[in-house]
């Protein structure tokens, strides 16, 4: 899927919101507004020694009116769905702004003009300049929605893309044909030996099957049936490896956290780096600790793994593209103060930690 960055035949898009453009975006925006003023021609009336000094005021208000209302007023106000506030704080920022300028006009440069019955601005043309300010106002309201619509817009387009990829790296590297074939050879060995334990491993691989082909599909998921799929298949793992161990601790029981919902998949790209690292470990078992800490605004994750004594293999697991497309993927999702990523590494164990909001 192409976006403003990849395709050759949008220009004008890359433009708009790519940050290399900042400064000629701007630049032309001022040439734009400067002109405009330029043909108005409302200094006429005043003496030439005047009227540059003039313009420029009036030119210097008009740029702090755009970008008060480009940088301030729309994140704080239309954004965030306060229309009514924003319209209000716009009039507002468009009245002090007029007043601004009809005393600079009508009181700094009066002893300036040309005509000595000059008059200062009257009801009718108050209201008239108060219309044009406001619309030149929303005008550039109307560039900061084009931007934002084309950002968000290529950023859900490509969450969509990382997503399919995410999901299909899953697929293979946790439900293989290898995998499944170890688990129902267990499973042929404990039917006659430990009927129970195959019932077990046949209900997880059930639950885990059930959850790869219909739950983690939608765009959110239960934060249980993530847990849930974690413990099943952590369990599962175990059953295919003597020397392992792990644990999931919650600080809230799980049907506490039935509201709580969460992008799929967001956690097992930690565990399959860990199961994988666990592997290459040389100690008598290997173990991983994950623990879920779950407040009403915030979700804390962490994931501790033994680690090999080879460093290279920590960088070939955490280093490369997986933690790449992990952390892209949480750039996506959220804004960049809303999460916290960290890992760090020690002599016998490498953790992550991962912070987002409910």
């Amino acid at each position: 899927m192409e976006t403003y960055s990849d395709n050759k035949n949008s220009g004008i898009i890359n433009f708009l919101v790519n940050a290399r453009y900042r400064f000629l975006r701007h630049s032309l925006l001022l040439l734009w507004l400067f002109s405009l003023l330029a043909n108005v021609n409302f200094t006429s009336d005043f003496t030439s020694n005047s009227r540059y000094f003039l313009f420029t005021a009036v030119f210097l208000t008009f740029v702090t009116m755009i970008y008060l209302n480009m940088y301030i007023i729309v994140p704080l106000f239309f954004f965030k769905g306060k229309y009514f506030a924003y319209f209000l704080a716009v009039l507002m920022l468009c009245i002090l702004g007029l007043v601004f300028l009809i005393f600079i006009i009508g009181n700094l440069f009066a002893d300036y003009h040309i005509n000595n019955n000059y008059q200062p601005f009257g009801i009718n043309e108050y209201f008239g300049s108060i219309n044009f300010v406001i619309l030149f106002i929303l005008l550039t309201t109307t560039i900061k929605l084009l931007q934002r619509w084309i950002v968000d817009s290529t950023r859900m387009s490509e969450l969509k893309t990382l997503t399919m990829k995410l999901e299909l790296n899953e697929l293979k590297n946790q439900i293989t044909p290898h995998f499944l074939f170890n688990m129902l050879n267990n499973i042929k060995a404990l039917i006659r030996n430990n009927p129970l334990k195959a019932t077990d491993i046949i209900v997880r691989l059930s639950d885990l099957l059930r959850y790869q082909l219909y739950e983690s599909g939608n765009n959110k998921v239960r934060l249980t049936s993530e847990i849930n799929f974690i413990t099943n298949f952590l369990s599962l793992e175990k059953i295919r490896r003597d020397q392992f161990d792990f644990q999931i601790v919650t600080n809230r029981e799980l049907p506490e956290l039935t509201t709580v919902v969460i992008p799929p998949n967001l956690f097992m790209p930690f565990v399959e780096n860990a199961i994988k690292h666990s592997e290459e470990t040389t100690e008598n078992e290997s173990r991983i600790s994950i623990r879920f800490f779950i407040t009403e605004k915030e979700i804390s994750f962490s994931c501790i793994n033994s680690v090999p004594l080879e460093k290279e293999e920590i960088q070939n697991l955490y280093g490369g593209l997986g933690l790449k497309n992990i952390t892209r993927r949480l750039q996506l999702l959220y804004n960049e103060d809303e999460y916290k990523l960290d890992t760090s590494t020690t002599a016998k164990w490498y953790s992550v930690s991962l912070k987002i909001p409910i």
